[in-house]
């Protein structure tokens, strides 16, 4: 290993719009070392590696690169100078053979292009009798092999890997580690790489950082196992020591020596046994868990006890270790903006993006905003709340995909409130939303900002959520119409939860007509959702212009003259009752008195389903 740099990072930072995620990186790489960044979900790993590459650009700080300052290079640039990315789930072409996602990664290197890929796969020689099948036919493995071919064919000298062992097996992955590691000895080639699986990083990595919220919090090395700081950062206990530095973000030069650099030796490499994907509990944390169960159990008895569990562990690996056969994202985007006050009056949105769906379809033309509990792949979502301010999902919910499938342009991300959980439109961690025609008054929740969107009339159509009057409550203060649908007739998957029994989605419109016609998009299983269970679909748009003559209709006694109630919109709701009377429907005044007992049985339903299911579970 050279003691010269190879890439310099200094003070970096970077987000989406106006979302910040990297917050003054200091990160540098000597030539020839592996270097690893390790974080849990969200915390801005993945950023990390695109605003290196360039493809996020950075807001601030300098990247050097063997002495030269890209900081304002292009990705292409950086690519043609040296630096190789291989991003999280591999990014091959899966409509493509293996042969030509190989000539993809072709750069200017002086070679003939077939030459360039004889030489690859004297590297991968499990690639050759693969070379005519399409990459989406390549089982999680070869797709992370093609992916790591197609980089290095352009002979990069430093390459920057995302996740590499997500979805793979073990064996797999062991290839890979000695790939690398032969890679980088006998060629020299640098590499960074982030991940959450610390064995992996610890078995590759000369040096391993500590990344939470967008900031280098530690540099982990040595062989002690005993230190908590890290067992605290990943959960379970390791084979290795942290160094957890508060005065600075990355590794600057003085700090190096201070912190031991991982051995890899033989003994590393044993010790990783049948490399774990699943953290194991350490002999501590078992006997914690024996006491809060009531029993009292010797070392000796949680030791054996430890040594039995271990074969039902190699079955979690093996499962962790499957493909997770995420939706596709099929239509492409950028992360859209926070808007200015100037473009955001009533604070209803909180992204601003446009995502065009297929050029032809029953939504074509339509613009939709989706109530921010909602996930847009790769556009920040934060459900109304400061926890989850930075968060990026990585899919598209189904509703998402059937709207873009269906011709629908996506307009933005709608503010909601905070975690969903008001009536009002005032709990919002951005602040209220207002409502659109009239300021400073509320726009009801918690789907606010869609139903503030549609009724100002800034887009055609909205999705919102409705746990207890999500959509309707807002629906009605904004002048739109909403519908909650039946139980289980438009799936749920990508939207974040309440409580799977009241969890809906649904669509808020303009018009009665355009509410049948997302309807008629977005209804019908989609194979993920346990909350459906063959639900009946129809074509809504057949009923327009029918009338209601034959309609049946029942005024509920229990909804009027409640304490709560207001007497004039009591009077409205009758009103409306009659006037679809004399237009043919048959109106009918009915009684069901457990109606009255509705608020006492939704509140621990919606509280504990809330605690298990949203704050723990999801």
């Amino acid at each position: 290993m050279s003691d010269a740099l190879i890439l310099n990072v200094r003070d970096l930072h970077a987000g989406y719009g106006r979302v910040p995620v990297l917050h003054g990186i200091d990160l540098s790489v000597r030539e020839g070392q592996i270097v690893g960044v390790l974080g849990h979900n969200g915390m801005g790993k993945t950023t990390l590696l695109k605003t290196l590459m360039g493809i996020v650009p950075a807001t601030s700080g300098r990247v050097e690169f063997d002495g030269v300052d890209i900081s304002d290079e292009p990705a292409y640039e950086r690519s043609r100078l040296g630096l190789g990315y291989v991003p999280q789930g591999r990014g091959i072409f899966p409509q493509l053979s293996v042969y030509d996602n190989l000539r993809m990664g072709v750069v200017e290197h002086g070679e003939d292009e077939h030459d360039a890929i004889e030489q690859v796969l004297q590297e991968f020689p499990q690639l050759q009798p693969l070379l005519d099948r399409t990459g989406g036919a390549l089982s999680g493995g070869e797709q992370q092999i093609l992916a790591l071919a197609r980089c290095l064919i352009s002979k990069p000298d430093l390459v920057f890997l995302d996740e590499p062992t997500e979805g793979i097996q073990p064996s797999i992955v062991d290839g890979i580690i000695e790939l690398l590691q032969r890679l980088n000895s006998e060629q020299g080639l640098s590499i960074v790489l982030v991940e959450q699986n610390l064995e992996f990083v610890t078995s590759l990595s000369d040096r391993v950082l500590l990344l939470q919220k967008g900031d280098i919090t530690g540099e982990v090395g040595g062989d002690d196992s005993t230190n908590s700081a890290l067992e605290d950062f990943v959960g379970f206990g390791s084979g290795v020591s942290v160094s957890v530095r508060q005065d600075y973000g990355g590794v600057p030069e003085a700090a190096s020596s201070k912190v031991p650099e991982i051995q890899k030796n033989e003994t590393t490499t044993k010790q990783r046994f049948d490399y774990m994907t699943v953290k194991r509990p350490t002999h501590d944390q078992l006997k914690q868990i024996t006491r809060d169960l009531g029993m009292n159990l010797s070392d000796d008895r949680i030791s054996e006890f430890m040594e039995v569990m271990e074969d039902t562990m190699k079955v979690y690996d093996m499962v962790d270790a499957m493909p997770d056969y995420l939706p596709a994202v099929d239509y492409p985007r950028t992360p859209g903006h926070r808007p200015a006050p100037e473009e955001n009056p009533m604070n209803a949105w909180y992204v601003k993006c446009e995502v065009k769906g297929a050029p032809r379809g029953p939504l074509s033309g339509k613009t939709i905003a989706l109530k921010d509990n909602i996930s847009l792949a790769g556009v920040p979502m934060m459900n109304g709340a400061s926890t989850l301010e930075g968060y990026i999902p990585d899919i598209d919910a189904t509703v998402v995909t059937r709207i873009l499938d269906a011709g629908g342009t996506i307009v933005g991300k709608a503010h909601c409130e905070y975690f969903c959980l008001s009536g009002g439109s005032h709990t919002n961690a951005t602040g209220p939303c207002h409502n659109p025609h009239k300021m400073g008054y509320s726009a009801g929740g918690s789907s606010s900002g869609s139903g503030a969107l549609v009724g100002a009339g800034e887009v055609d159509m909205a999705m919102g959520g409705d746990q207890g009057g999500s959509i309707r409550m807002p629906a009605s203060y904004s002048g739109c119409y909403g519908l909650k649908p039946t139980h289980g007739l438009v799936p749920y998957t990508g939207v974040m939860p309440i409580e799977t029994t009241i969890d809906h989605t649904g669509p808020m419109t303009q018009n009665v007509a355009d509410n049948a016609l997302l309807l008629e998009v977005i209804a019908g299983e989609d194979g993920l959702d346990p909350r459906q269970y063959a639900p009946k679909v129809d074509r809504y748009t057949s009923a327009l212009g029918r009338g209601v003559r034959g309609l049946k209709i029942g005024v509920l006694d229990e909804g009027f003259n409640r304490p709560e109630s207001e007497s004039d919109v009591d009077a409205k709701v009758r009103e409306s009752a009659e006037k679809l009377r004399e237009l043919g429907a048959e109106v009918e005044n009915i009684s069901i008195p457990m109606h009255n007992e509705g608020a006492a049985i939704w509140t621990p339903i919606g509280l504990e389903g809330l605690t298990n299911q949203m704050m723990n579970g999801n």
